[in-house]
């Protein structure tokens, strides 16, 4: 029996869809699928009952008939009319009561509580095993750790089990990623042969296709290993023809202990970190995290009114992290009941995550440069629920609210992240105007912990920032005291999420209602954002 056993595979290894959203998107679409797995299965379970009692009621029926046929028929009987009447008209009811046991609506009626728009689909499947191949590529995470359920001695999942490597190995070949093809293939084969071949999950013919071709594709050739009848040495055999062949993967093979590890492409949109310095710096600090985190010599921790006499009673915990661009985070800021107020609010409002496609002017998803599923609060349940919270900006920040960009909420799952970025300028789209300005400041409150993961990160500046539920992460988009033109070092990214579940929050101010030393709005008719 097939045993889906660790929690990121699960998201796409039930292939319940709704719509066109893709379920390994966020935790909090997974776990709707937990939930619509249980509806679909309580279907089941009534469709199984209903069977089982049509099943039983046709049984009783036909040993009614026989009983009736040994006792009551006889060639006898149809010399008297009467008696051939009865007969028929028996024959006729019984048939009736069979046809109607027969058609099955009352089972068929309870598979119709499954609703027709939740169908099955692949694609989402792909989309979900690409999240978990650009998670091992961008960490560069060992095909045998991923299967073991570790990275960096972390437990980030149960083991794979021969089935589950086996579609990771389709998905690579599918998408023509042949190393991963074959990291994977290993991996599907050596589970397969150590439970005896008895796995039926998958065709093992196919598999050694998958590996083959792949293997020819990069220069290693494992046919003779697999004609072999000797699988027993097959481990040994692969690291045999891996030798033989290293130098036509250059770096993507090394050797510790001698055990064969590989050193995996960096996915997508993130083959530019080996000549950009500033991405490369994301990688770097995403995968260290906290212990890459450098602090200036000016930055300084201190409890903060800022100039509020209700803060004298509960001072903000302020923390520098950088004064060039101002960063700061600001601890306990976001309390419990707002955060589940909120969560409430949006849950059935998230939709997936988008980008600004430059080449069609529009946003569309592209989930190599951000995945994760995105709502706005709207401005009523802002301004009924969360006034406090707007205060509590404006107190932090100095500057005003009335024009700022309606709450978003972010919830990661599956590989959630987003490439380095930049928040300040947002182009004039077709004839709609921008009469607020630009994000001059953006306020990010983590709605949930995440230990060890799901860091935001500034690549130029060295900066790591946790994720840590309650806190306020603040910083200026542009230069203040100049022009207003955008401050470089601002680029920001999230890093992919490996465990945990990610929420944030978080809110722009515009130029607009700001006292600023310069014209915003010169500058957005200057630069054409206007």
């Amino acid at each position: 029996m097939c045993r889906f056993s660790i929690l990121l595979f699960s998201s796409f290894m039930i292939l319940f869809v709704e719509g066109r959203q893709r379920w390994h998107t966020s935790q909090l679409r997974l776990m709707r699928l937990y939930d619509l797995q249980k509806e679909h299965f309580n279907v089941f379970n009534d469709y199984l009952n209903s069977e089982t009692d049509r099943l039983g009621e046709l049984k009783k029926k036909f040993s009614e008939i026989y009983e009736w046929r040994d006792g009551k028929i006889t060639k006898n009987n149809t010399h008297f009319h009467v008696n051939s009447l009865n007969v028929m008209t028996r024959i006729h009811y019984d048939f009736q009561k069979i046809e109607h046991l027969m058609c099955n609506k009352h089972s068929l009626k309870a598979l119709k509580k499954i609703d027709q728009h939740k169908d099955l689909s692949g694609d989402h499947m792909l989309l979900a095993c690409g999240g978990l191949r650009r998670l091992q590529r961008f960490y560069e995470i060992p095909a045998f750790e991923m299967a073991a359920g570790k990275f960096n001695d972390r437990i980030i999942g149960n083991q794979l089990d021969a089935r589950e490597c086996y579609f990771m190995t389709e998905y690579c070949f599918v998408m023509n990623d042949m190393f991963g093809s074959i990291d994977w293939g290993i991996q599907s084969y050596n589970k397969w042969a150590i439970g005896g071949g008895q796995s039926k999950c998958f065709n093992v013919e196919v598999l050694k296709y998958y590996i083959i071709l792949s293997s020819m594709s990069t220069g290693f050739n494992y046919t003779t290993q697999f004609e072999s009848s000797e699988t027993q040495n097959y481990s040994s055999g692969i690291i045999e023809k891996i030798a033989q062949h290293s130098f036509l993967m250059g770096d993507d093979i090394f050797y510790i202990n001698n055990n064969v590890k590989s050193l995996i492409d960096i996915f997508g949109v993130y083959h530019t970190l080996d000549t950009d310095n500033r991405r490369i710096d994301f990688k770097r600090l995403c995968k260290h995290g906290e212990t890459m985190r450098t602090l200036t010599k000016d930055s300084k921790c201190r409890y903060q009114t800022k100039n509020c006499a209700y803060r004298l009673l509960m001072p903000f915990k302020e923390e520098d992290l950088d004064n060039d661009p101002y960063i700061k985070i600001y601890h306990d800021v976001l309390y419990d009941d707002e955060i589940e107020k909120m969560k409430a609010l949006i849950s059935n409002e998230m939709i997936d995550s988008t980008v600004v496609h430059h080449k069609i002017s529009a946003s569309v998803v592209v989930e190599e440069n951000r995945s994760g599923q995105t709502g706005r609060l709207s401005k009523d349940d802002a301004s009924k629920h969360f006034d406090k919270l707007n205060t509590r900006i404006e107190t932090i920040t100095g500057m005003g609210t009335k024009n700022a960009e309606l709450y978003q909420i972010v919830n990661y799952g599956l590989g959630g992240h987003f490439t380095p970025h930049h928040d300040a300028f947002i182009k004039k789209q077709g004839d709609v105007s921008i009469p607020y300005g630009n994000r001059i400041t953006t306020v990010l409150f983590y709605m949930t912990g995440v230990h060890n993961d799901g860091y935001t990160v500034f690549p130029m500046l060295n900066i790591v920032s946790p994720a840590e539920k309650g806190a306020a992460l603040v910083w200026h988009n542009l230069h203040h005291s100049t022009d207003g033109h955008i401050h470089e070092h601002t680029l920001h990214g999230s890093c992919p999420l490996l465990t945990g579940n990610k929420w944030i929050v978080t809110r722009w101010l515009y130029e607009a209602d700001q006292n600023l030393p310069y014209s915003w709005k010169d500058n957005l008719l200057k630069n054409n954002y206007y």
